[in-house]
């Protein structure tokens, strides 16, 4: 016969091993729950008010760098892998990234070869608009406007483009203002057509407005939507582009991209174009495109502090996930 005092010291012993066990399997678990909240909160699009220092985001790094943003990604096309992506959808406002829309919707509906003139349109500019220095009364080719509005970035085009291709495309005779409107309506209808769910625009040009934004996402949509246009994809790889107006004047137009630029700091060889875009709410921003080893690849930056530090954010992108 076993005595009672054994028995119970086994008992004890027996308790001792099934807390001690029961305490590892809950460590356990709660290192495995913290290690996917943390590759979560890294590689999805989860919404905060904190920026990041770039790529660090994925690739977890006592180093820092100087290029910090609020949202982006990065994208390969061919195989369409989200190499990269940090707050994807959170709104935003998308500057003059908004103009890469803007020149989508006129091309889906004018052909190049259209000659717009310039008109009381530029009075609905705001003060200290970025311009491509187009006047009243000159006439260009609508994919020449397109080229101001999209190398130079020229809110005055993006007004002129945007009255035409209204006023072509109504029976009614429209104001400035109404025409502008009437343009609007088109650019969210087809902005909605791509899939770009969570965006909304209110001018043709970017300007800060409160129902004007977008998301990483969308912009993502929209891009390479913009890729698969000739016009579109031509005008962005210039680096400068001279244009001889229809009513004789002409122009030199130096790419606001400083990726582009051959002589600057940010030059990259592999990248063959999109926009830039900044404003007070928007910060720095950049669409940025690739192409390297038969393969393209978008980085989007937003919000980044500087205009250095989104070309950086770029770069570092690039020089990270292309293959």
């Amino acid at each position: 016969m076993i005595k009672r005092p054994y028995i119970i010291t086994v008992r004890i012993s027996a308790l001792l091993l099934l807390i001690s066990v029961t305490f590892l399997i809950f460590l356990s678990l709660k290192e495995q729950t913290d290690y996917s909240v943390t590759i979560r909160n890294i590689s999805s699009s989860q919404t905060t008010d904190q920026t990041t220092d770039c790529v660090t985001a994925t690739e977890p790094s006592s180093q820092k760098t100087d290029c910090s943003f609020e949202a982006a990604c990065f994208y390969c096309v061919e195989t369409k892998e989200l190499l990269f992506s940090y707050n994807t959808e959170e709104r935003l406002a998308p500057a003059s990234l908004t103009k890469i829309l803007t020149a989508s919707v006129a091309c889906h509906y004018i052909t190049e070869d259209t000659v717009f003139v310039v008109g009381s349109e530029l009075s609905l500019l705001k003060p200290h608009s970025s311009l491509c220095l187009i006047k009243k009364g000159h006439r260009l080719a609508l994919k020449d406007l397109l080229t101001g509005l999209l190398i130079s970035s020229g809110n005055d085009a993006a007004y002129t483009v945007a009255v035409n291709v209204a006023r072509s495309l109504s029976k009614e005779k429209l104001s400035d203002s109404e025409a502008v409107a009437r343009f609007c309506t088109l650019m969210n209808i087809f902005s909605q057509s791509l899939g770009m769910e969570n965006s909304s625009f209110k001018n043709p040009d970017g300007w800060d407005d409160p129902q004007q934004y977008t998301t990483i996402s969308d912009l993502l949509k929209l891009t390479q939507y913009a890729l698969t246009v000739s016009t579109i994809k031509e005008i962005i790889s210039f680096s400068e582009k001279h244009v001889i107006f229809k009513s004789g004047e002409n122009i030199t137009w130096k790419n606001t991209n400083q990726l582009l630029n051959l002589s600057g700091k940010h030059y990259n060889k592999y990248a063959i174009g999109m926009k830039t875009g900044t404003t007070k709410n928007a910060g720095n921003c950049l669409i940025a495109v690739f192409r390297k080893n038969e393969l393209t690849y978008i980085a989007i930056v937003c919000g980044a502090e500087t205009s250095d530090s989104r070309y950086e954010a770029a770069n570092r992108l690039f020089e990270t996930y292309s293959k």
